[in-house]
């Protein structure tokens, strides 16, 4: 795939799975979007925006035709946010096992069985803002940060042509209404709790790169307002882990 093609942009959790590249294309006008779809998102932003923390676990299935191998699928990725900027992210994977943790100014990422890092100065006011100036810097975004920001229903719609409410359906025992939106190169499927407005799936289709593949993401265990180990933000790795520059991938 070439790193520079639009649909590459949502590619945002694989930083903790193999360090695929991410391409942002200039922000859009928005000018199709139903107003159901807006509403939802909005529903959506209150839900999750006036969370001060927030817990959940995202399991993902890539398509093999993304090429990025099948060791990248092992283990659920666990995730903890604090607002206004403190993020925390770790896929369970065996040898494979990644971390990234960002208190407001710095940047951690971990390999703890290969014992090597990458520790980085970094400041970002927002959840949103911590996600562009990684993607900007580094070329990767943090795992599903647009789904966690405050402001989701400006994220979610950047560089998006048309969305609409398609419907609903289950996932799993919840009730959910379908938001589908279209942009050049990727297609996205966003299914949100009915009563709880939480993101419980979330799918993106590949248009641009040949046999459209997708990209399944499963979110479960949500925790609003719990109590979270503050530690994980300012979390560093081993003493024996080697130090590594991170350059910027794409």
């Amino acid at each position: 795939m070439k790193s520079d093609s639009p649909a590459l942009r949502h590619l945002v959790p694989l930083v903790l799975l193999g360090w695929i590249t991410t391409a942002m294309a200039a922000p859009g006008q928005a000018t199709g979007i139903d107003p159901a779809a807006s509403a939802l998102a909005k529903a959506v932003t209150a839900k999750l925006g006036s969370a001060q923390t927030i817990r959940l676990t995202a399991k993902h299935k890539l398509d093999p035709r993304l090429g990025v191998g099948a060791k990248l699928e092992r283990g659920p990725i666990g995730i903890t946010v604090k607002r206004p900027n403190q993020f925390y992210a770790v896929q369970q994977a065996d040898n494979e096992t990644r971390e990234i943790a960002f208190d407001g100014r710095t940047l951690c990422v971990m390999h703890p069985r290969p014992k090597h890092h990458a520790l980085e100065p970094l400041k970002a006011g927002s959840i949103s803002q911590f996600a562009d100036r990684v993607d900007e810097r580094f070329g990767f975004r943090p795992p599903v940060a647009e789904l966690l920001a405050s402001d989701f229903d400006t994220q979610i719609f950047l560089n998006v042509t048309s969305a609409k409410v398609s419907g609903e359906e289950w996932v799993g025992w919840t009730r959910c209404e379908r938001l589908h939106y279209e942009q050049e190169g990727i297609t996205g499927d966003l299914w949100i709790g009915k009563k709880d407005r939480l993101p419980r799936r979330y799918l993106l289709t590949f248009t641009s790169v040949p046999g459209s593949p997708t990209w399944d993401v499963r979110l479960t265990k949500w925790e609003l307002n719990g109590a979270v180990d503050e530690r994980l933000f300012s979390k560093r790795p081993a003493a024996d882990s080697q130090r590594l520059q991170m350059l910027k991938s794409r």
